[in-house]
């Protein structure tokens, strides 16, 4: 690929992600709407959120979200449904529910739960979108059905334990990771005159929650350990970045409120978490052996 086609590329694929990241407002206003509709009490925002700033700095994550995305998933499935459902799947539970969670526990807004019903919407038109555009290029990757998936699971020996261990990794990767960063945000947690909305739970709670998370986090990339034919290499920084970018963003960039004393601490913990889950993940669920097979199918494919 020279670079004129680089170039076109990376221009084809940032109009794509505007696309899908208008999109995605669109979904949000909707599910806003239907919430009322439904009955569901709004969200309140607190005084010191910044709407005006927040929103654009919002489109801005949707967009770049989308474009990873959509790049990651059109190389697994050819298939239009396949393709939405684990783009929906990755998104909502990475970007809206995980992050939900983690403001129940450490920033909660009044009537926060009703985002697990709002935020559906977004992510759903995102995915529908994203399936759309990012097509798999003619003849490089063959369509996965349910029953080559099971089969392929099926292969991997001691999979129950394997499903397991990958659950049950996050919660002590996460503790470990979060008491790294302490000497450096926790006074922004436990000192209210900060006025920050941040609160420090019970050590109890940190470690129920993330028991949660981690099943959530499984649940969310399954679709591609399971179906991904590359290297064990090409999987972890795929699954890394796809986590990072959407658990991340919203303290990269979204944010604003928050000193960057808290904010760059968090980010950094963000990045290891994310890079080593997703390690620890490729080697327990995607086990050597199973490289070789996966590396020869997709070379058929590809000429």
């Amino acid at each position: 690929m020279n670079a004129l086609k680089i170039l076109k590329w990376m221009a084809l694929d940032v109009l794509k992600g505007i696309a899908a990241g208008i999109i995605a407002l669109v979904g949000l206003v909707a599910g806003g709407m239907l919430t009322g509709l439904v009955g569901l009490p709004a969200v309140v925002v607190p005084s010191y959120i910044d709407m005006n700033l927040v929103l654009p700095l919002t489109l801005v994550s949707y967009v770049i979200m989308a474009i990873l995305l959509g790049e990651c998933f059109r190389r697994l499935f050819a298939a239009y449904w396949p393709r939405a459902l684990a783009v929906f799947l990755c998104h909502y539970i990475l970007y809206y529910l995980l992050n939900l969670l983690d403001g129940l526990l450490y920033s909660p807004f009044p009537n926060m739960t009703t985002g697990l019903f709002t935020d559906l919407f977004p992510a759903l038109f995102a995915a529908l979108l994203v399936a759309l555009l990012w097509q798999p290029q003619a003849g490089k990757v063959p369509a996965l059905s349910l029953g080559d998936l099971l089969h392929r699971v099926s292969k991997v020996d001691g999979i129950a334990w394997r499903l397991a261990l990958a659950w049950l990794c996050y919660p002590p990767l996460y503790y470990l990771m979060g008491l790294v960063v302490a000497p450096f945000t926790k006074s922004y947690y436990a000192d209210p005159s900060h006025a920050l909305g941040l609160a420090l739970p019970s050590v109890p709670a940190i470690w129920a929650m993330q028991v949660l998370r981690g099943a959530l986090f499984l649940l969310a990339v399954l679709p591609l350990l399971l179906s991904w034919r590359g290297s064990r290499r090409g999987l972890w920084l795929w699954m890394g970045t796809l986590i990072f970018a959407q658990i991340a963003i919203q303290v990269i960039l979204q944010a604003t409120w928050l000193p960057a004393a808290v904010r760059i601490p968090h980010s950094l913990e963000l990045l290891a978490d994310s890079f080593v889950q997703a390690f620890l993940y490729s080697r327990i669920l995607y086990p050597a052996r199973e490289r070789p097979a996966a590396a020869h199918l997709a070379a058929q494919h590809s000429h």
